[in-house]
């Protein structure tokens, strides 16, 4: 049985291709394989395809950008708070791991509050102002086990429940 042709070419400088100049060259007559130069040689080309020019890419959603947002303003006001010393340790670090507040962190926190002056108390009632600490929202995760009246912008139906089942009550600053 005869060695096949490929073993016999092994080893030699072309492998068979001719000239070592022309050695199986790739699309040079033609600018290029695939892509190449859509935006140098080829460019009239790129424009009649319909390639983007420029930058492009992905963009965030504008909910996303929004909860950012709000984030960004929480830790804003709560540096300033502490900075005016309204604020300790405990009561900062405890606030500004929480970007969103919950019904559960404000039951937790509320005494606290008190005692610095950004909230004060009613009779039993609770009352406390989280636009004033940076919050625009509250969400229903958590417990709660003392009666609280909440000024806030927005308020999910969850924590609006639970916070009237506590026998607190809620009063919306955006409508």
């Amino acid at each position: 049985m005869p060695k096949p042709k490929v073993k016999k070419i092994r080893g030699t400088r072309t492998c068979g291709g001719g000239l070592h100049k022309n050695n199986r060259g790739g699309g040079g007559n033609r600018g290029g394989r695939g892509n190449a130069g859509m935006f140098k040689h080829k460019y009239l080309r790129a424009i009649k395809i319909g390639y983007e020019i420029g930058k492009y890419g992905f963009t965030r959603p504008k909910s996303i950008r929004a909860d950012y947002k709000m984030e960004q303003t929480v830790k804003e006001r709560l540096k300033e708070l502490k900075k005016e010393g309204k604020l300790d340790d405990y009561t900062y670090k405890f606030l500004s791991s929480r970007p969103e507040l919950n019904v559960g962190d404000l039951d937790a926190i509320i005494d606290n509050l008190v005692n610095l002056g950004l909230a004060y108390k009613e009779g039993e009632v609770y009352v406390v102002d989280l636009s004033e600490l940076g919050y625009s929202k509250l969400l229903g995760a958590g417990k709660i086990s003392k009666p609280v009246k909440v000024v806030v912008d927005y308020v999910t139906p969850k924590a609006a429940e639970k916070i009237q089942q506590a026998g607190g009550a809620l009063e919306i600053l955006g409508g």
